[in-house]
């Protein structure tokens, strides 16, 4: 297994540290000044790294990602020709690539000064919390995908904003095949969107039960603390009640990511991401939104 520095507080006695001067450098936390992050400013597995970037306070350029017309170079960055290919991508200033959400914030865990993401007396419960995380969001992105498919004006978001006026609807195709090759992609095409919104309606309710037995606090997290457990649960929230802070949605794909029956049931849930929010993610504002 891969070994990460950590600096935040509460580092355990004995452990390894990195030498004098990179450890200083990432105390203050700095980083070379090409470390770039490739992402798609309305997906929640974008927002998971942003997040964690952000609340550890390191410093980084965010640049946009085209899925239409971006992937042979993201294939090139990654060295990967076949399979699928997905962002967040990291590329730090030692030029090395970070291709998941997970390792990113792991990453970021390591430098910078804030709260400490992977606490090592709660590392199954934020490994738990990612995999439901993880499964949740599968589903929501599924069921979102559905929806945009027949939302004209979303399908136009999707595309390059050069094309999003244009007059011709072979290019309302091409976005709409473009989501339909994302739903392929991800395998949201192999369950009927029944049992989308079965599986996704789980998860909501796991979270909720989670957070039941969770320590008191404002805002209540899962450990006690703010960790990565929090950061990657609240994004389940995205396919219900889209949050003001952190993502960038156009008005039809916020519609299409939203679901006022789920908003209504779980607002309990809404409120608890949004109080997150206000606490952790209002301080360490999105920095180079397009």
């Amino acid at each position: 297994m891969r070994k990460f520095y950590h600096v935040c507080e509460g580092q355990r006695s004995g452990e390894a540290k990195p030498p004098g001067s990179w450890r200083a450098m990432l105390c203050a936390g700095r980083v070379g000044p090409m470390t770039e992050l490739l992402g798609l400013p309305y997906s929640p597995w974008t927002e998971k790294a942003r997040f964690a970037l952000d609340v550890r306070g390191v410093p980084y350029r965010f640049r946009n990602y085209s899925p239409l017309l971006g992937e042979p170079e993201l294939r090139l960055r990654l060295r990967r020709l076949r399979g699928p290919v997905s962002v967040p991508v990291l590329v730090d200033d030692s030029g090395r690539s970070r291709a998941d959400s997970l390792e990113i914030a792991r990453w970021a865990d390591a430098r910078g000064r804030g709260p400490c993401l992977f606490p090592d007396e709660h590392a199954r419960a934020v490994e738990g919390a990612v995999a439901l995380s993880e499964r949740g969001l599968a589903a929501g992105r599924a069921l979102s995908l559905l929806r945009m498919l027949d939302d004209e004006e979303a399908l136009r978001e999707m595309l390059p904003k050069p094309l999003r006026r244009s007059s011709l609807r072979a290019f309302v195709g091409l976005a709409r095949a473009g989501v339909e090759r994302t739903r392929q992609k991800y395998g949201g095409d192999r369950r009927t969107e029944s049992e989308h919104r079965d599986d996704f309606d789980r998860a909501l309710g796991e979270l909720r039960a989670r957070l039941s037995e969770a320590p008191d606090g404002a805002p209540r997290t899962l450990t006690g603390n703010l960790s990565f457990a929090d950061i990657a649960l609240a994004q389940l929230l995205v396919f219900v009640a889209p949050p003001r802070l952190g993502l960038r949605l156009g008005r039809a794909s916020r519609r299409c990511f939203e679901d006022p029956g789920l908003a209504e049931r779980y607002a309990d849930l809404v409120t608890w991401r949004d109080a997150l929010y206000a606490a952790h993610r209002s301080s360490s504002p999105s920095k180079g939104l397009p």
